[in-house]
C-alpha cells in the first residue's frame, strides 16, 4: 500500500489528494515537496526497482530517503529540468513587459512546473505561459534527459489533444552518450566512496573540469556520473487545421536546433519570435473585445519589443545546471546507498 502512495505522489507532486498514508506538505524557501512517513527500507528499495525498469513510469519528482526517520521527500525536479525552461522564460517576461498593456486588465503569467489537467490526463510542463483573460493562450514546454523521445511526444500529444488553446509546443532533450547507472555494489568505485566522507560540490567537480568541459563528461573515481552528448529543441505549432502534427517535420509547424555540441538555434528563434508576435496580436484583440480606448490598443500595436533569448548565456547557465545534476546524483547515491533489486 505504501509503495502505491509513494509512485502516485512521485506521478503527482502536486496533488492533495493522497490520504491512505501520513503526508505532510511543507514549503520551505518557496519550494513545496512532502514528507511521507512510515516509509520501510524494504518498500523504499522496492518502488527505486520499479521505476528504474518501468520505462513507461513517469517520475514528474525528485525523492530523497531518510532510513533512520524512514522519512521520504517528494521534491522539485533536478537542476537540469528546470534551467532550459527558466532561460525561456526570462526572454518571454522581458517581451512581455516591454508591452504597454493595462497589467492590471490583462495577465500574462509564465509558469514553471505548474500542473496543467483536464478530466482524462495530468501533465506538469516545465514551462506553461498563460493568459489570464478567457479564453486563455497557452503555450507549453518540457525538458527531459535520457528519456524515451517518442514518449516525450506521446505526453504532450496527449495535452495538446485535451487543451484546444495551447498554440506553441516545446521539447528540450537533453541525450546522455551512455544511460546513467549507479555505482555497482561490489565495484571499487562504490567501496571507495561509500567508505570516504561526502564530498562537497567544489570537491566532486572542481573548477577546471568545469572550464574545460561544459557538458561534461563528470567522471570520479572511474564512473561517469553524467555525459551529455547533444542539448536539444523542438517546437510544435498547431496547424492550419486546428491540430498539432507531432510527426511532421513541415517548416510552417516545426523547427529545432541545439545548443549543444554546436549552437543552432536561428530556426528556434524565428519559431519562437512569431510565437511572441502571435501573442502580441492576442493581447490586441483581447483589449478590442473589452472596449479600451483607442488609443491605449494602438500604443500597443505600435510597440516593437524584441523576443531575444541570449543562447551563449544559456549554454553557461545550462551548463552549470548539468554539472549540479550530477552532484545530485552522487549524493543520492551515496547518502542512500539503495539497490535496485526487488
Amino acid at each position: 500500500e505504501h509503495c502505491a502512495v509513494i509512485l502516485e505522489a512521485l506521478q503527482n507532486p502536486q496533488s492533495n489528494t493522497i490520504v491512505s498514508c501520513f503526508v505532510i506538505v511543507v514549503e520551505r524557501y518557496l519550494t513545496l515537496f512532502k514528507v511521507i512517513v512510515g516509509i520501510t527500507p524494504t518498500e523504499y528499495t522496492a518502488v527505486l526497482a520499479f521505476t528504474s525498469e518501468e520505462r513507461e513510469f513517469e517520475v514528474r519528482a525528485k525523492f530523497a530517503y531518510f532510513e533512520d526517520t524512514q522519512e521520504l521527500q517528494i521534491m522539485s525536479p533536478l537542476p537540469v529540468h528546470e534551467q532550459p525552461a527558466a532561460h525561456i522564460s526570462k526572454a518571454i517576461n522581458k517581451y512581455t513587459d516591454a508591452l504597454p498593456y493595462n497589467k492590471l486588465l490583462i495577465d500574462v503569467t509564465t509558469h514553471l512546473n505548474h500542473r496543467i489537467q483536464n478530466k482524462d490526463t495530468t501533465n506538469i510542463p516545465d514551462l506553461h505561459l498563460a493568459v489570464t483573460i478567457q479564453p486563455p493562450e497557452d503555450d507549453i514546454g518540457e525538458s527531459e534527459l535520457s528519456s524515451d523521445y517518442n514518449f516525450m511526444v506521446r505526453k504532450l500529444s496527449s495535452t495538446c489533444d485535451g487543451h484546444r488553446d495551447i498554440n506553441l509546443a516545446l521539447i528540450m532533450s537533453f541525450k546522455e552518450r551512455t544511460r546513467w547507472q549507479q555505482p555497482k555494489e561490489t565495484s571499487v568505485t562504490a567501496q571507495t566512496l561509500c567508505m570516504s566522507p561526502t564530498l562537497e560540490h567544489e570537491e566532486f567537480i572542481p573548477a577546471r573540469i568545469k572550464k574545460s568541459l561544459k557538458f561534461g563528461p563528470v567522471i570520479i573515481h572511474s564512473h561517469v556520473w553524467i555525459d551529455i552528448s547533444e542539448v536539444r529543441y523542438s517546437v510544435f505549432r498547431r496547424g492550419a487545421d486546428g491540430h498539432f502534427d507531432f510527426n511532421s517535420k513541415s517548416p510552417d509547424t516545426f523547427a529545432e536546433g541545439t545548443l549543444y555540441p554546436m549552437v543552432q538555434m536561428s530556426d528556434v528563434k524565428h519559431m519562437l519570435r512569431d510565437g511572441a508576435n502571435t501573442l502580441k496580436g492576442y493581447i490586441v484583440s483581447l483589449m478590442e473585445g473589452m472596449n479600451l480606448e483607442v488609443s491605449a490598443i494602438q500604443l500597443v500595436c505600435e510597440s516593437n519589443p524584441v523576443f531575444k533569448p541570449i543562447w551563449g548565456a544559456a549554454v553557461n547557465q545550462i551548463s552549470s545546471a548539468i554539472y549540479l545534476t550530477a552532484y545530485c546524483r552522487y549524493l543520492d547515491w551515496h547518502h542512500h546507498k539503495y539497490s535496485k533489486h526487488k
